[in-house]
């Protein structure tokens, strides 16, 4: 199953052996994310080390192990449509989404895994939480 992974899936599994790791490093899912994720993951690259009580060498080969299974694209790859689409789907909910709706969108509706609520008050990408994907493992 393809799917869009947010960068708080990305997060999650970082910080914890759980089942977002477990999710992410299944035969059995291929993911796809914007660079914008990435971004974010650094971003909270220090608390997720503190977190995870890891330090940057198990932090970096944790990352490159969990970045094996994502193909990254730029949000230069998805298209105005997809985008203005997106916007439509999301202004009322959260802007910060737009840009994985607008992938799901430009890569023909793959579904989005997220367990961020505001995901769920749109109906017109599917949307997986965590919990619905750990009975595909």
């Amino acid at each position: 199953m393809e799917l869009i992974a947010d960068s708080n899936r990305i997060i999650a599994s970082l910080i914890k052996d759980g089942y977002s790791r477990k999710i992410l490093l299944s035969r059995k899912f291929s993911f796809f994310t914007v660079k914008f994720g990435l971004n974010e993951v650094v971003k909270y690259k220090s608390l997720i080390k503190k977190k995870a009580q890891i330090d940057e060498n198990e932090f970096n080969s944790l990352m490159d192990k969990l970045m094996s299974k994502i193909t990254v694209l730029s949000e230069e790859d998805i298209s105005k449509d997809s985008i203005n689409k997106a916007i439509e789907i999301m202004k009322e909910i959260d802007v910060d989404n737009v840009v994985f709706i607008a992938l799901s969108i430009e890569m023909q509706n793959i579904p989005v895994w997220s367990d961020d609520k505001h995901f769920k008050q749109q109906n017109k990408v599917k949307v997986y939480t965590t919990k619905q994907l750990v009975e595909f493992l």
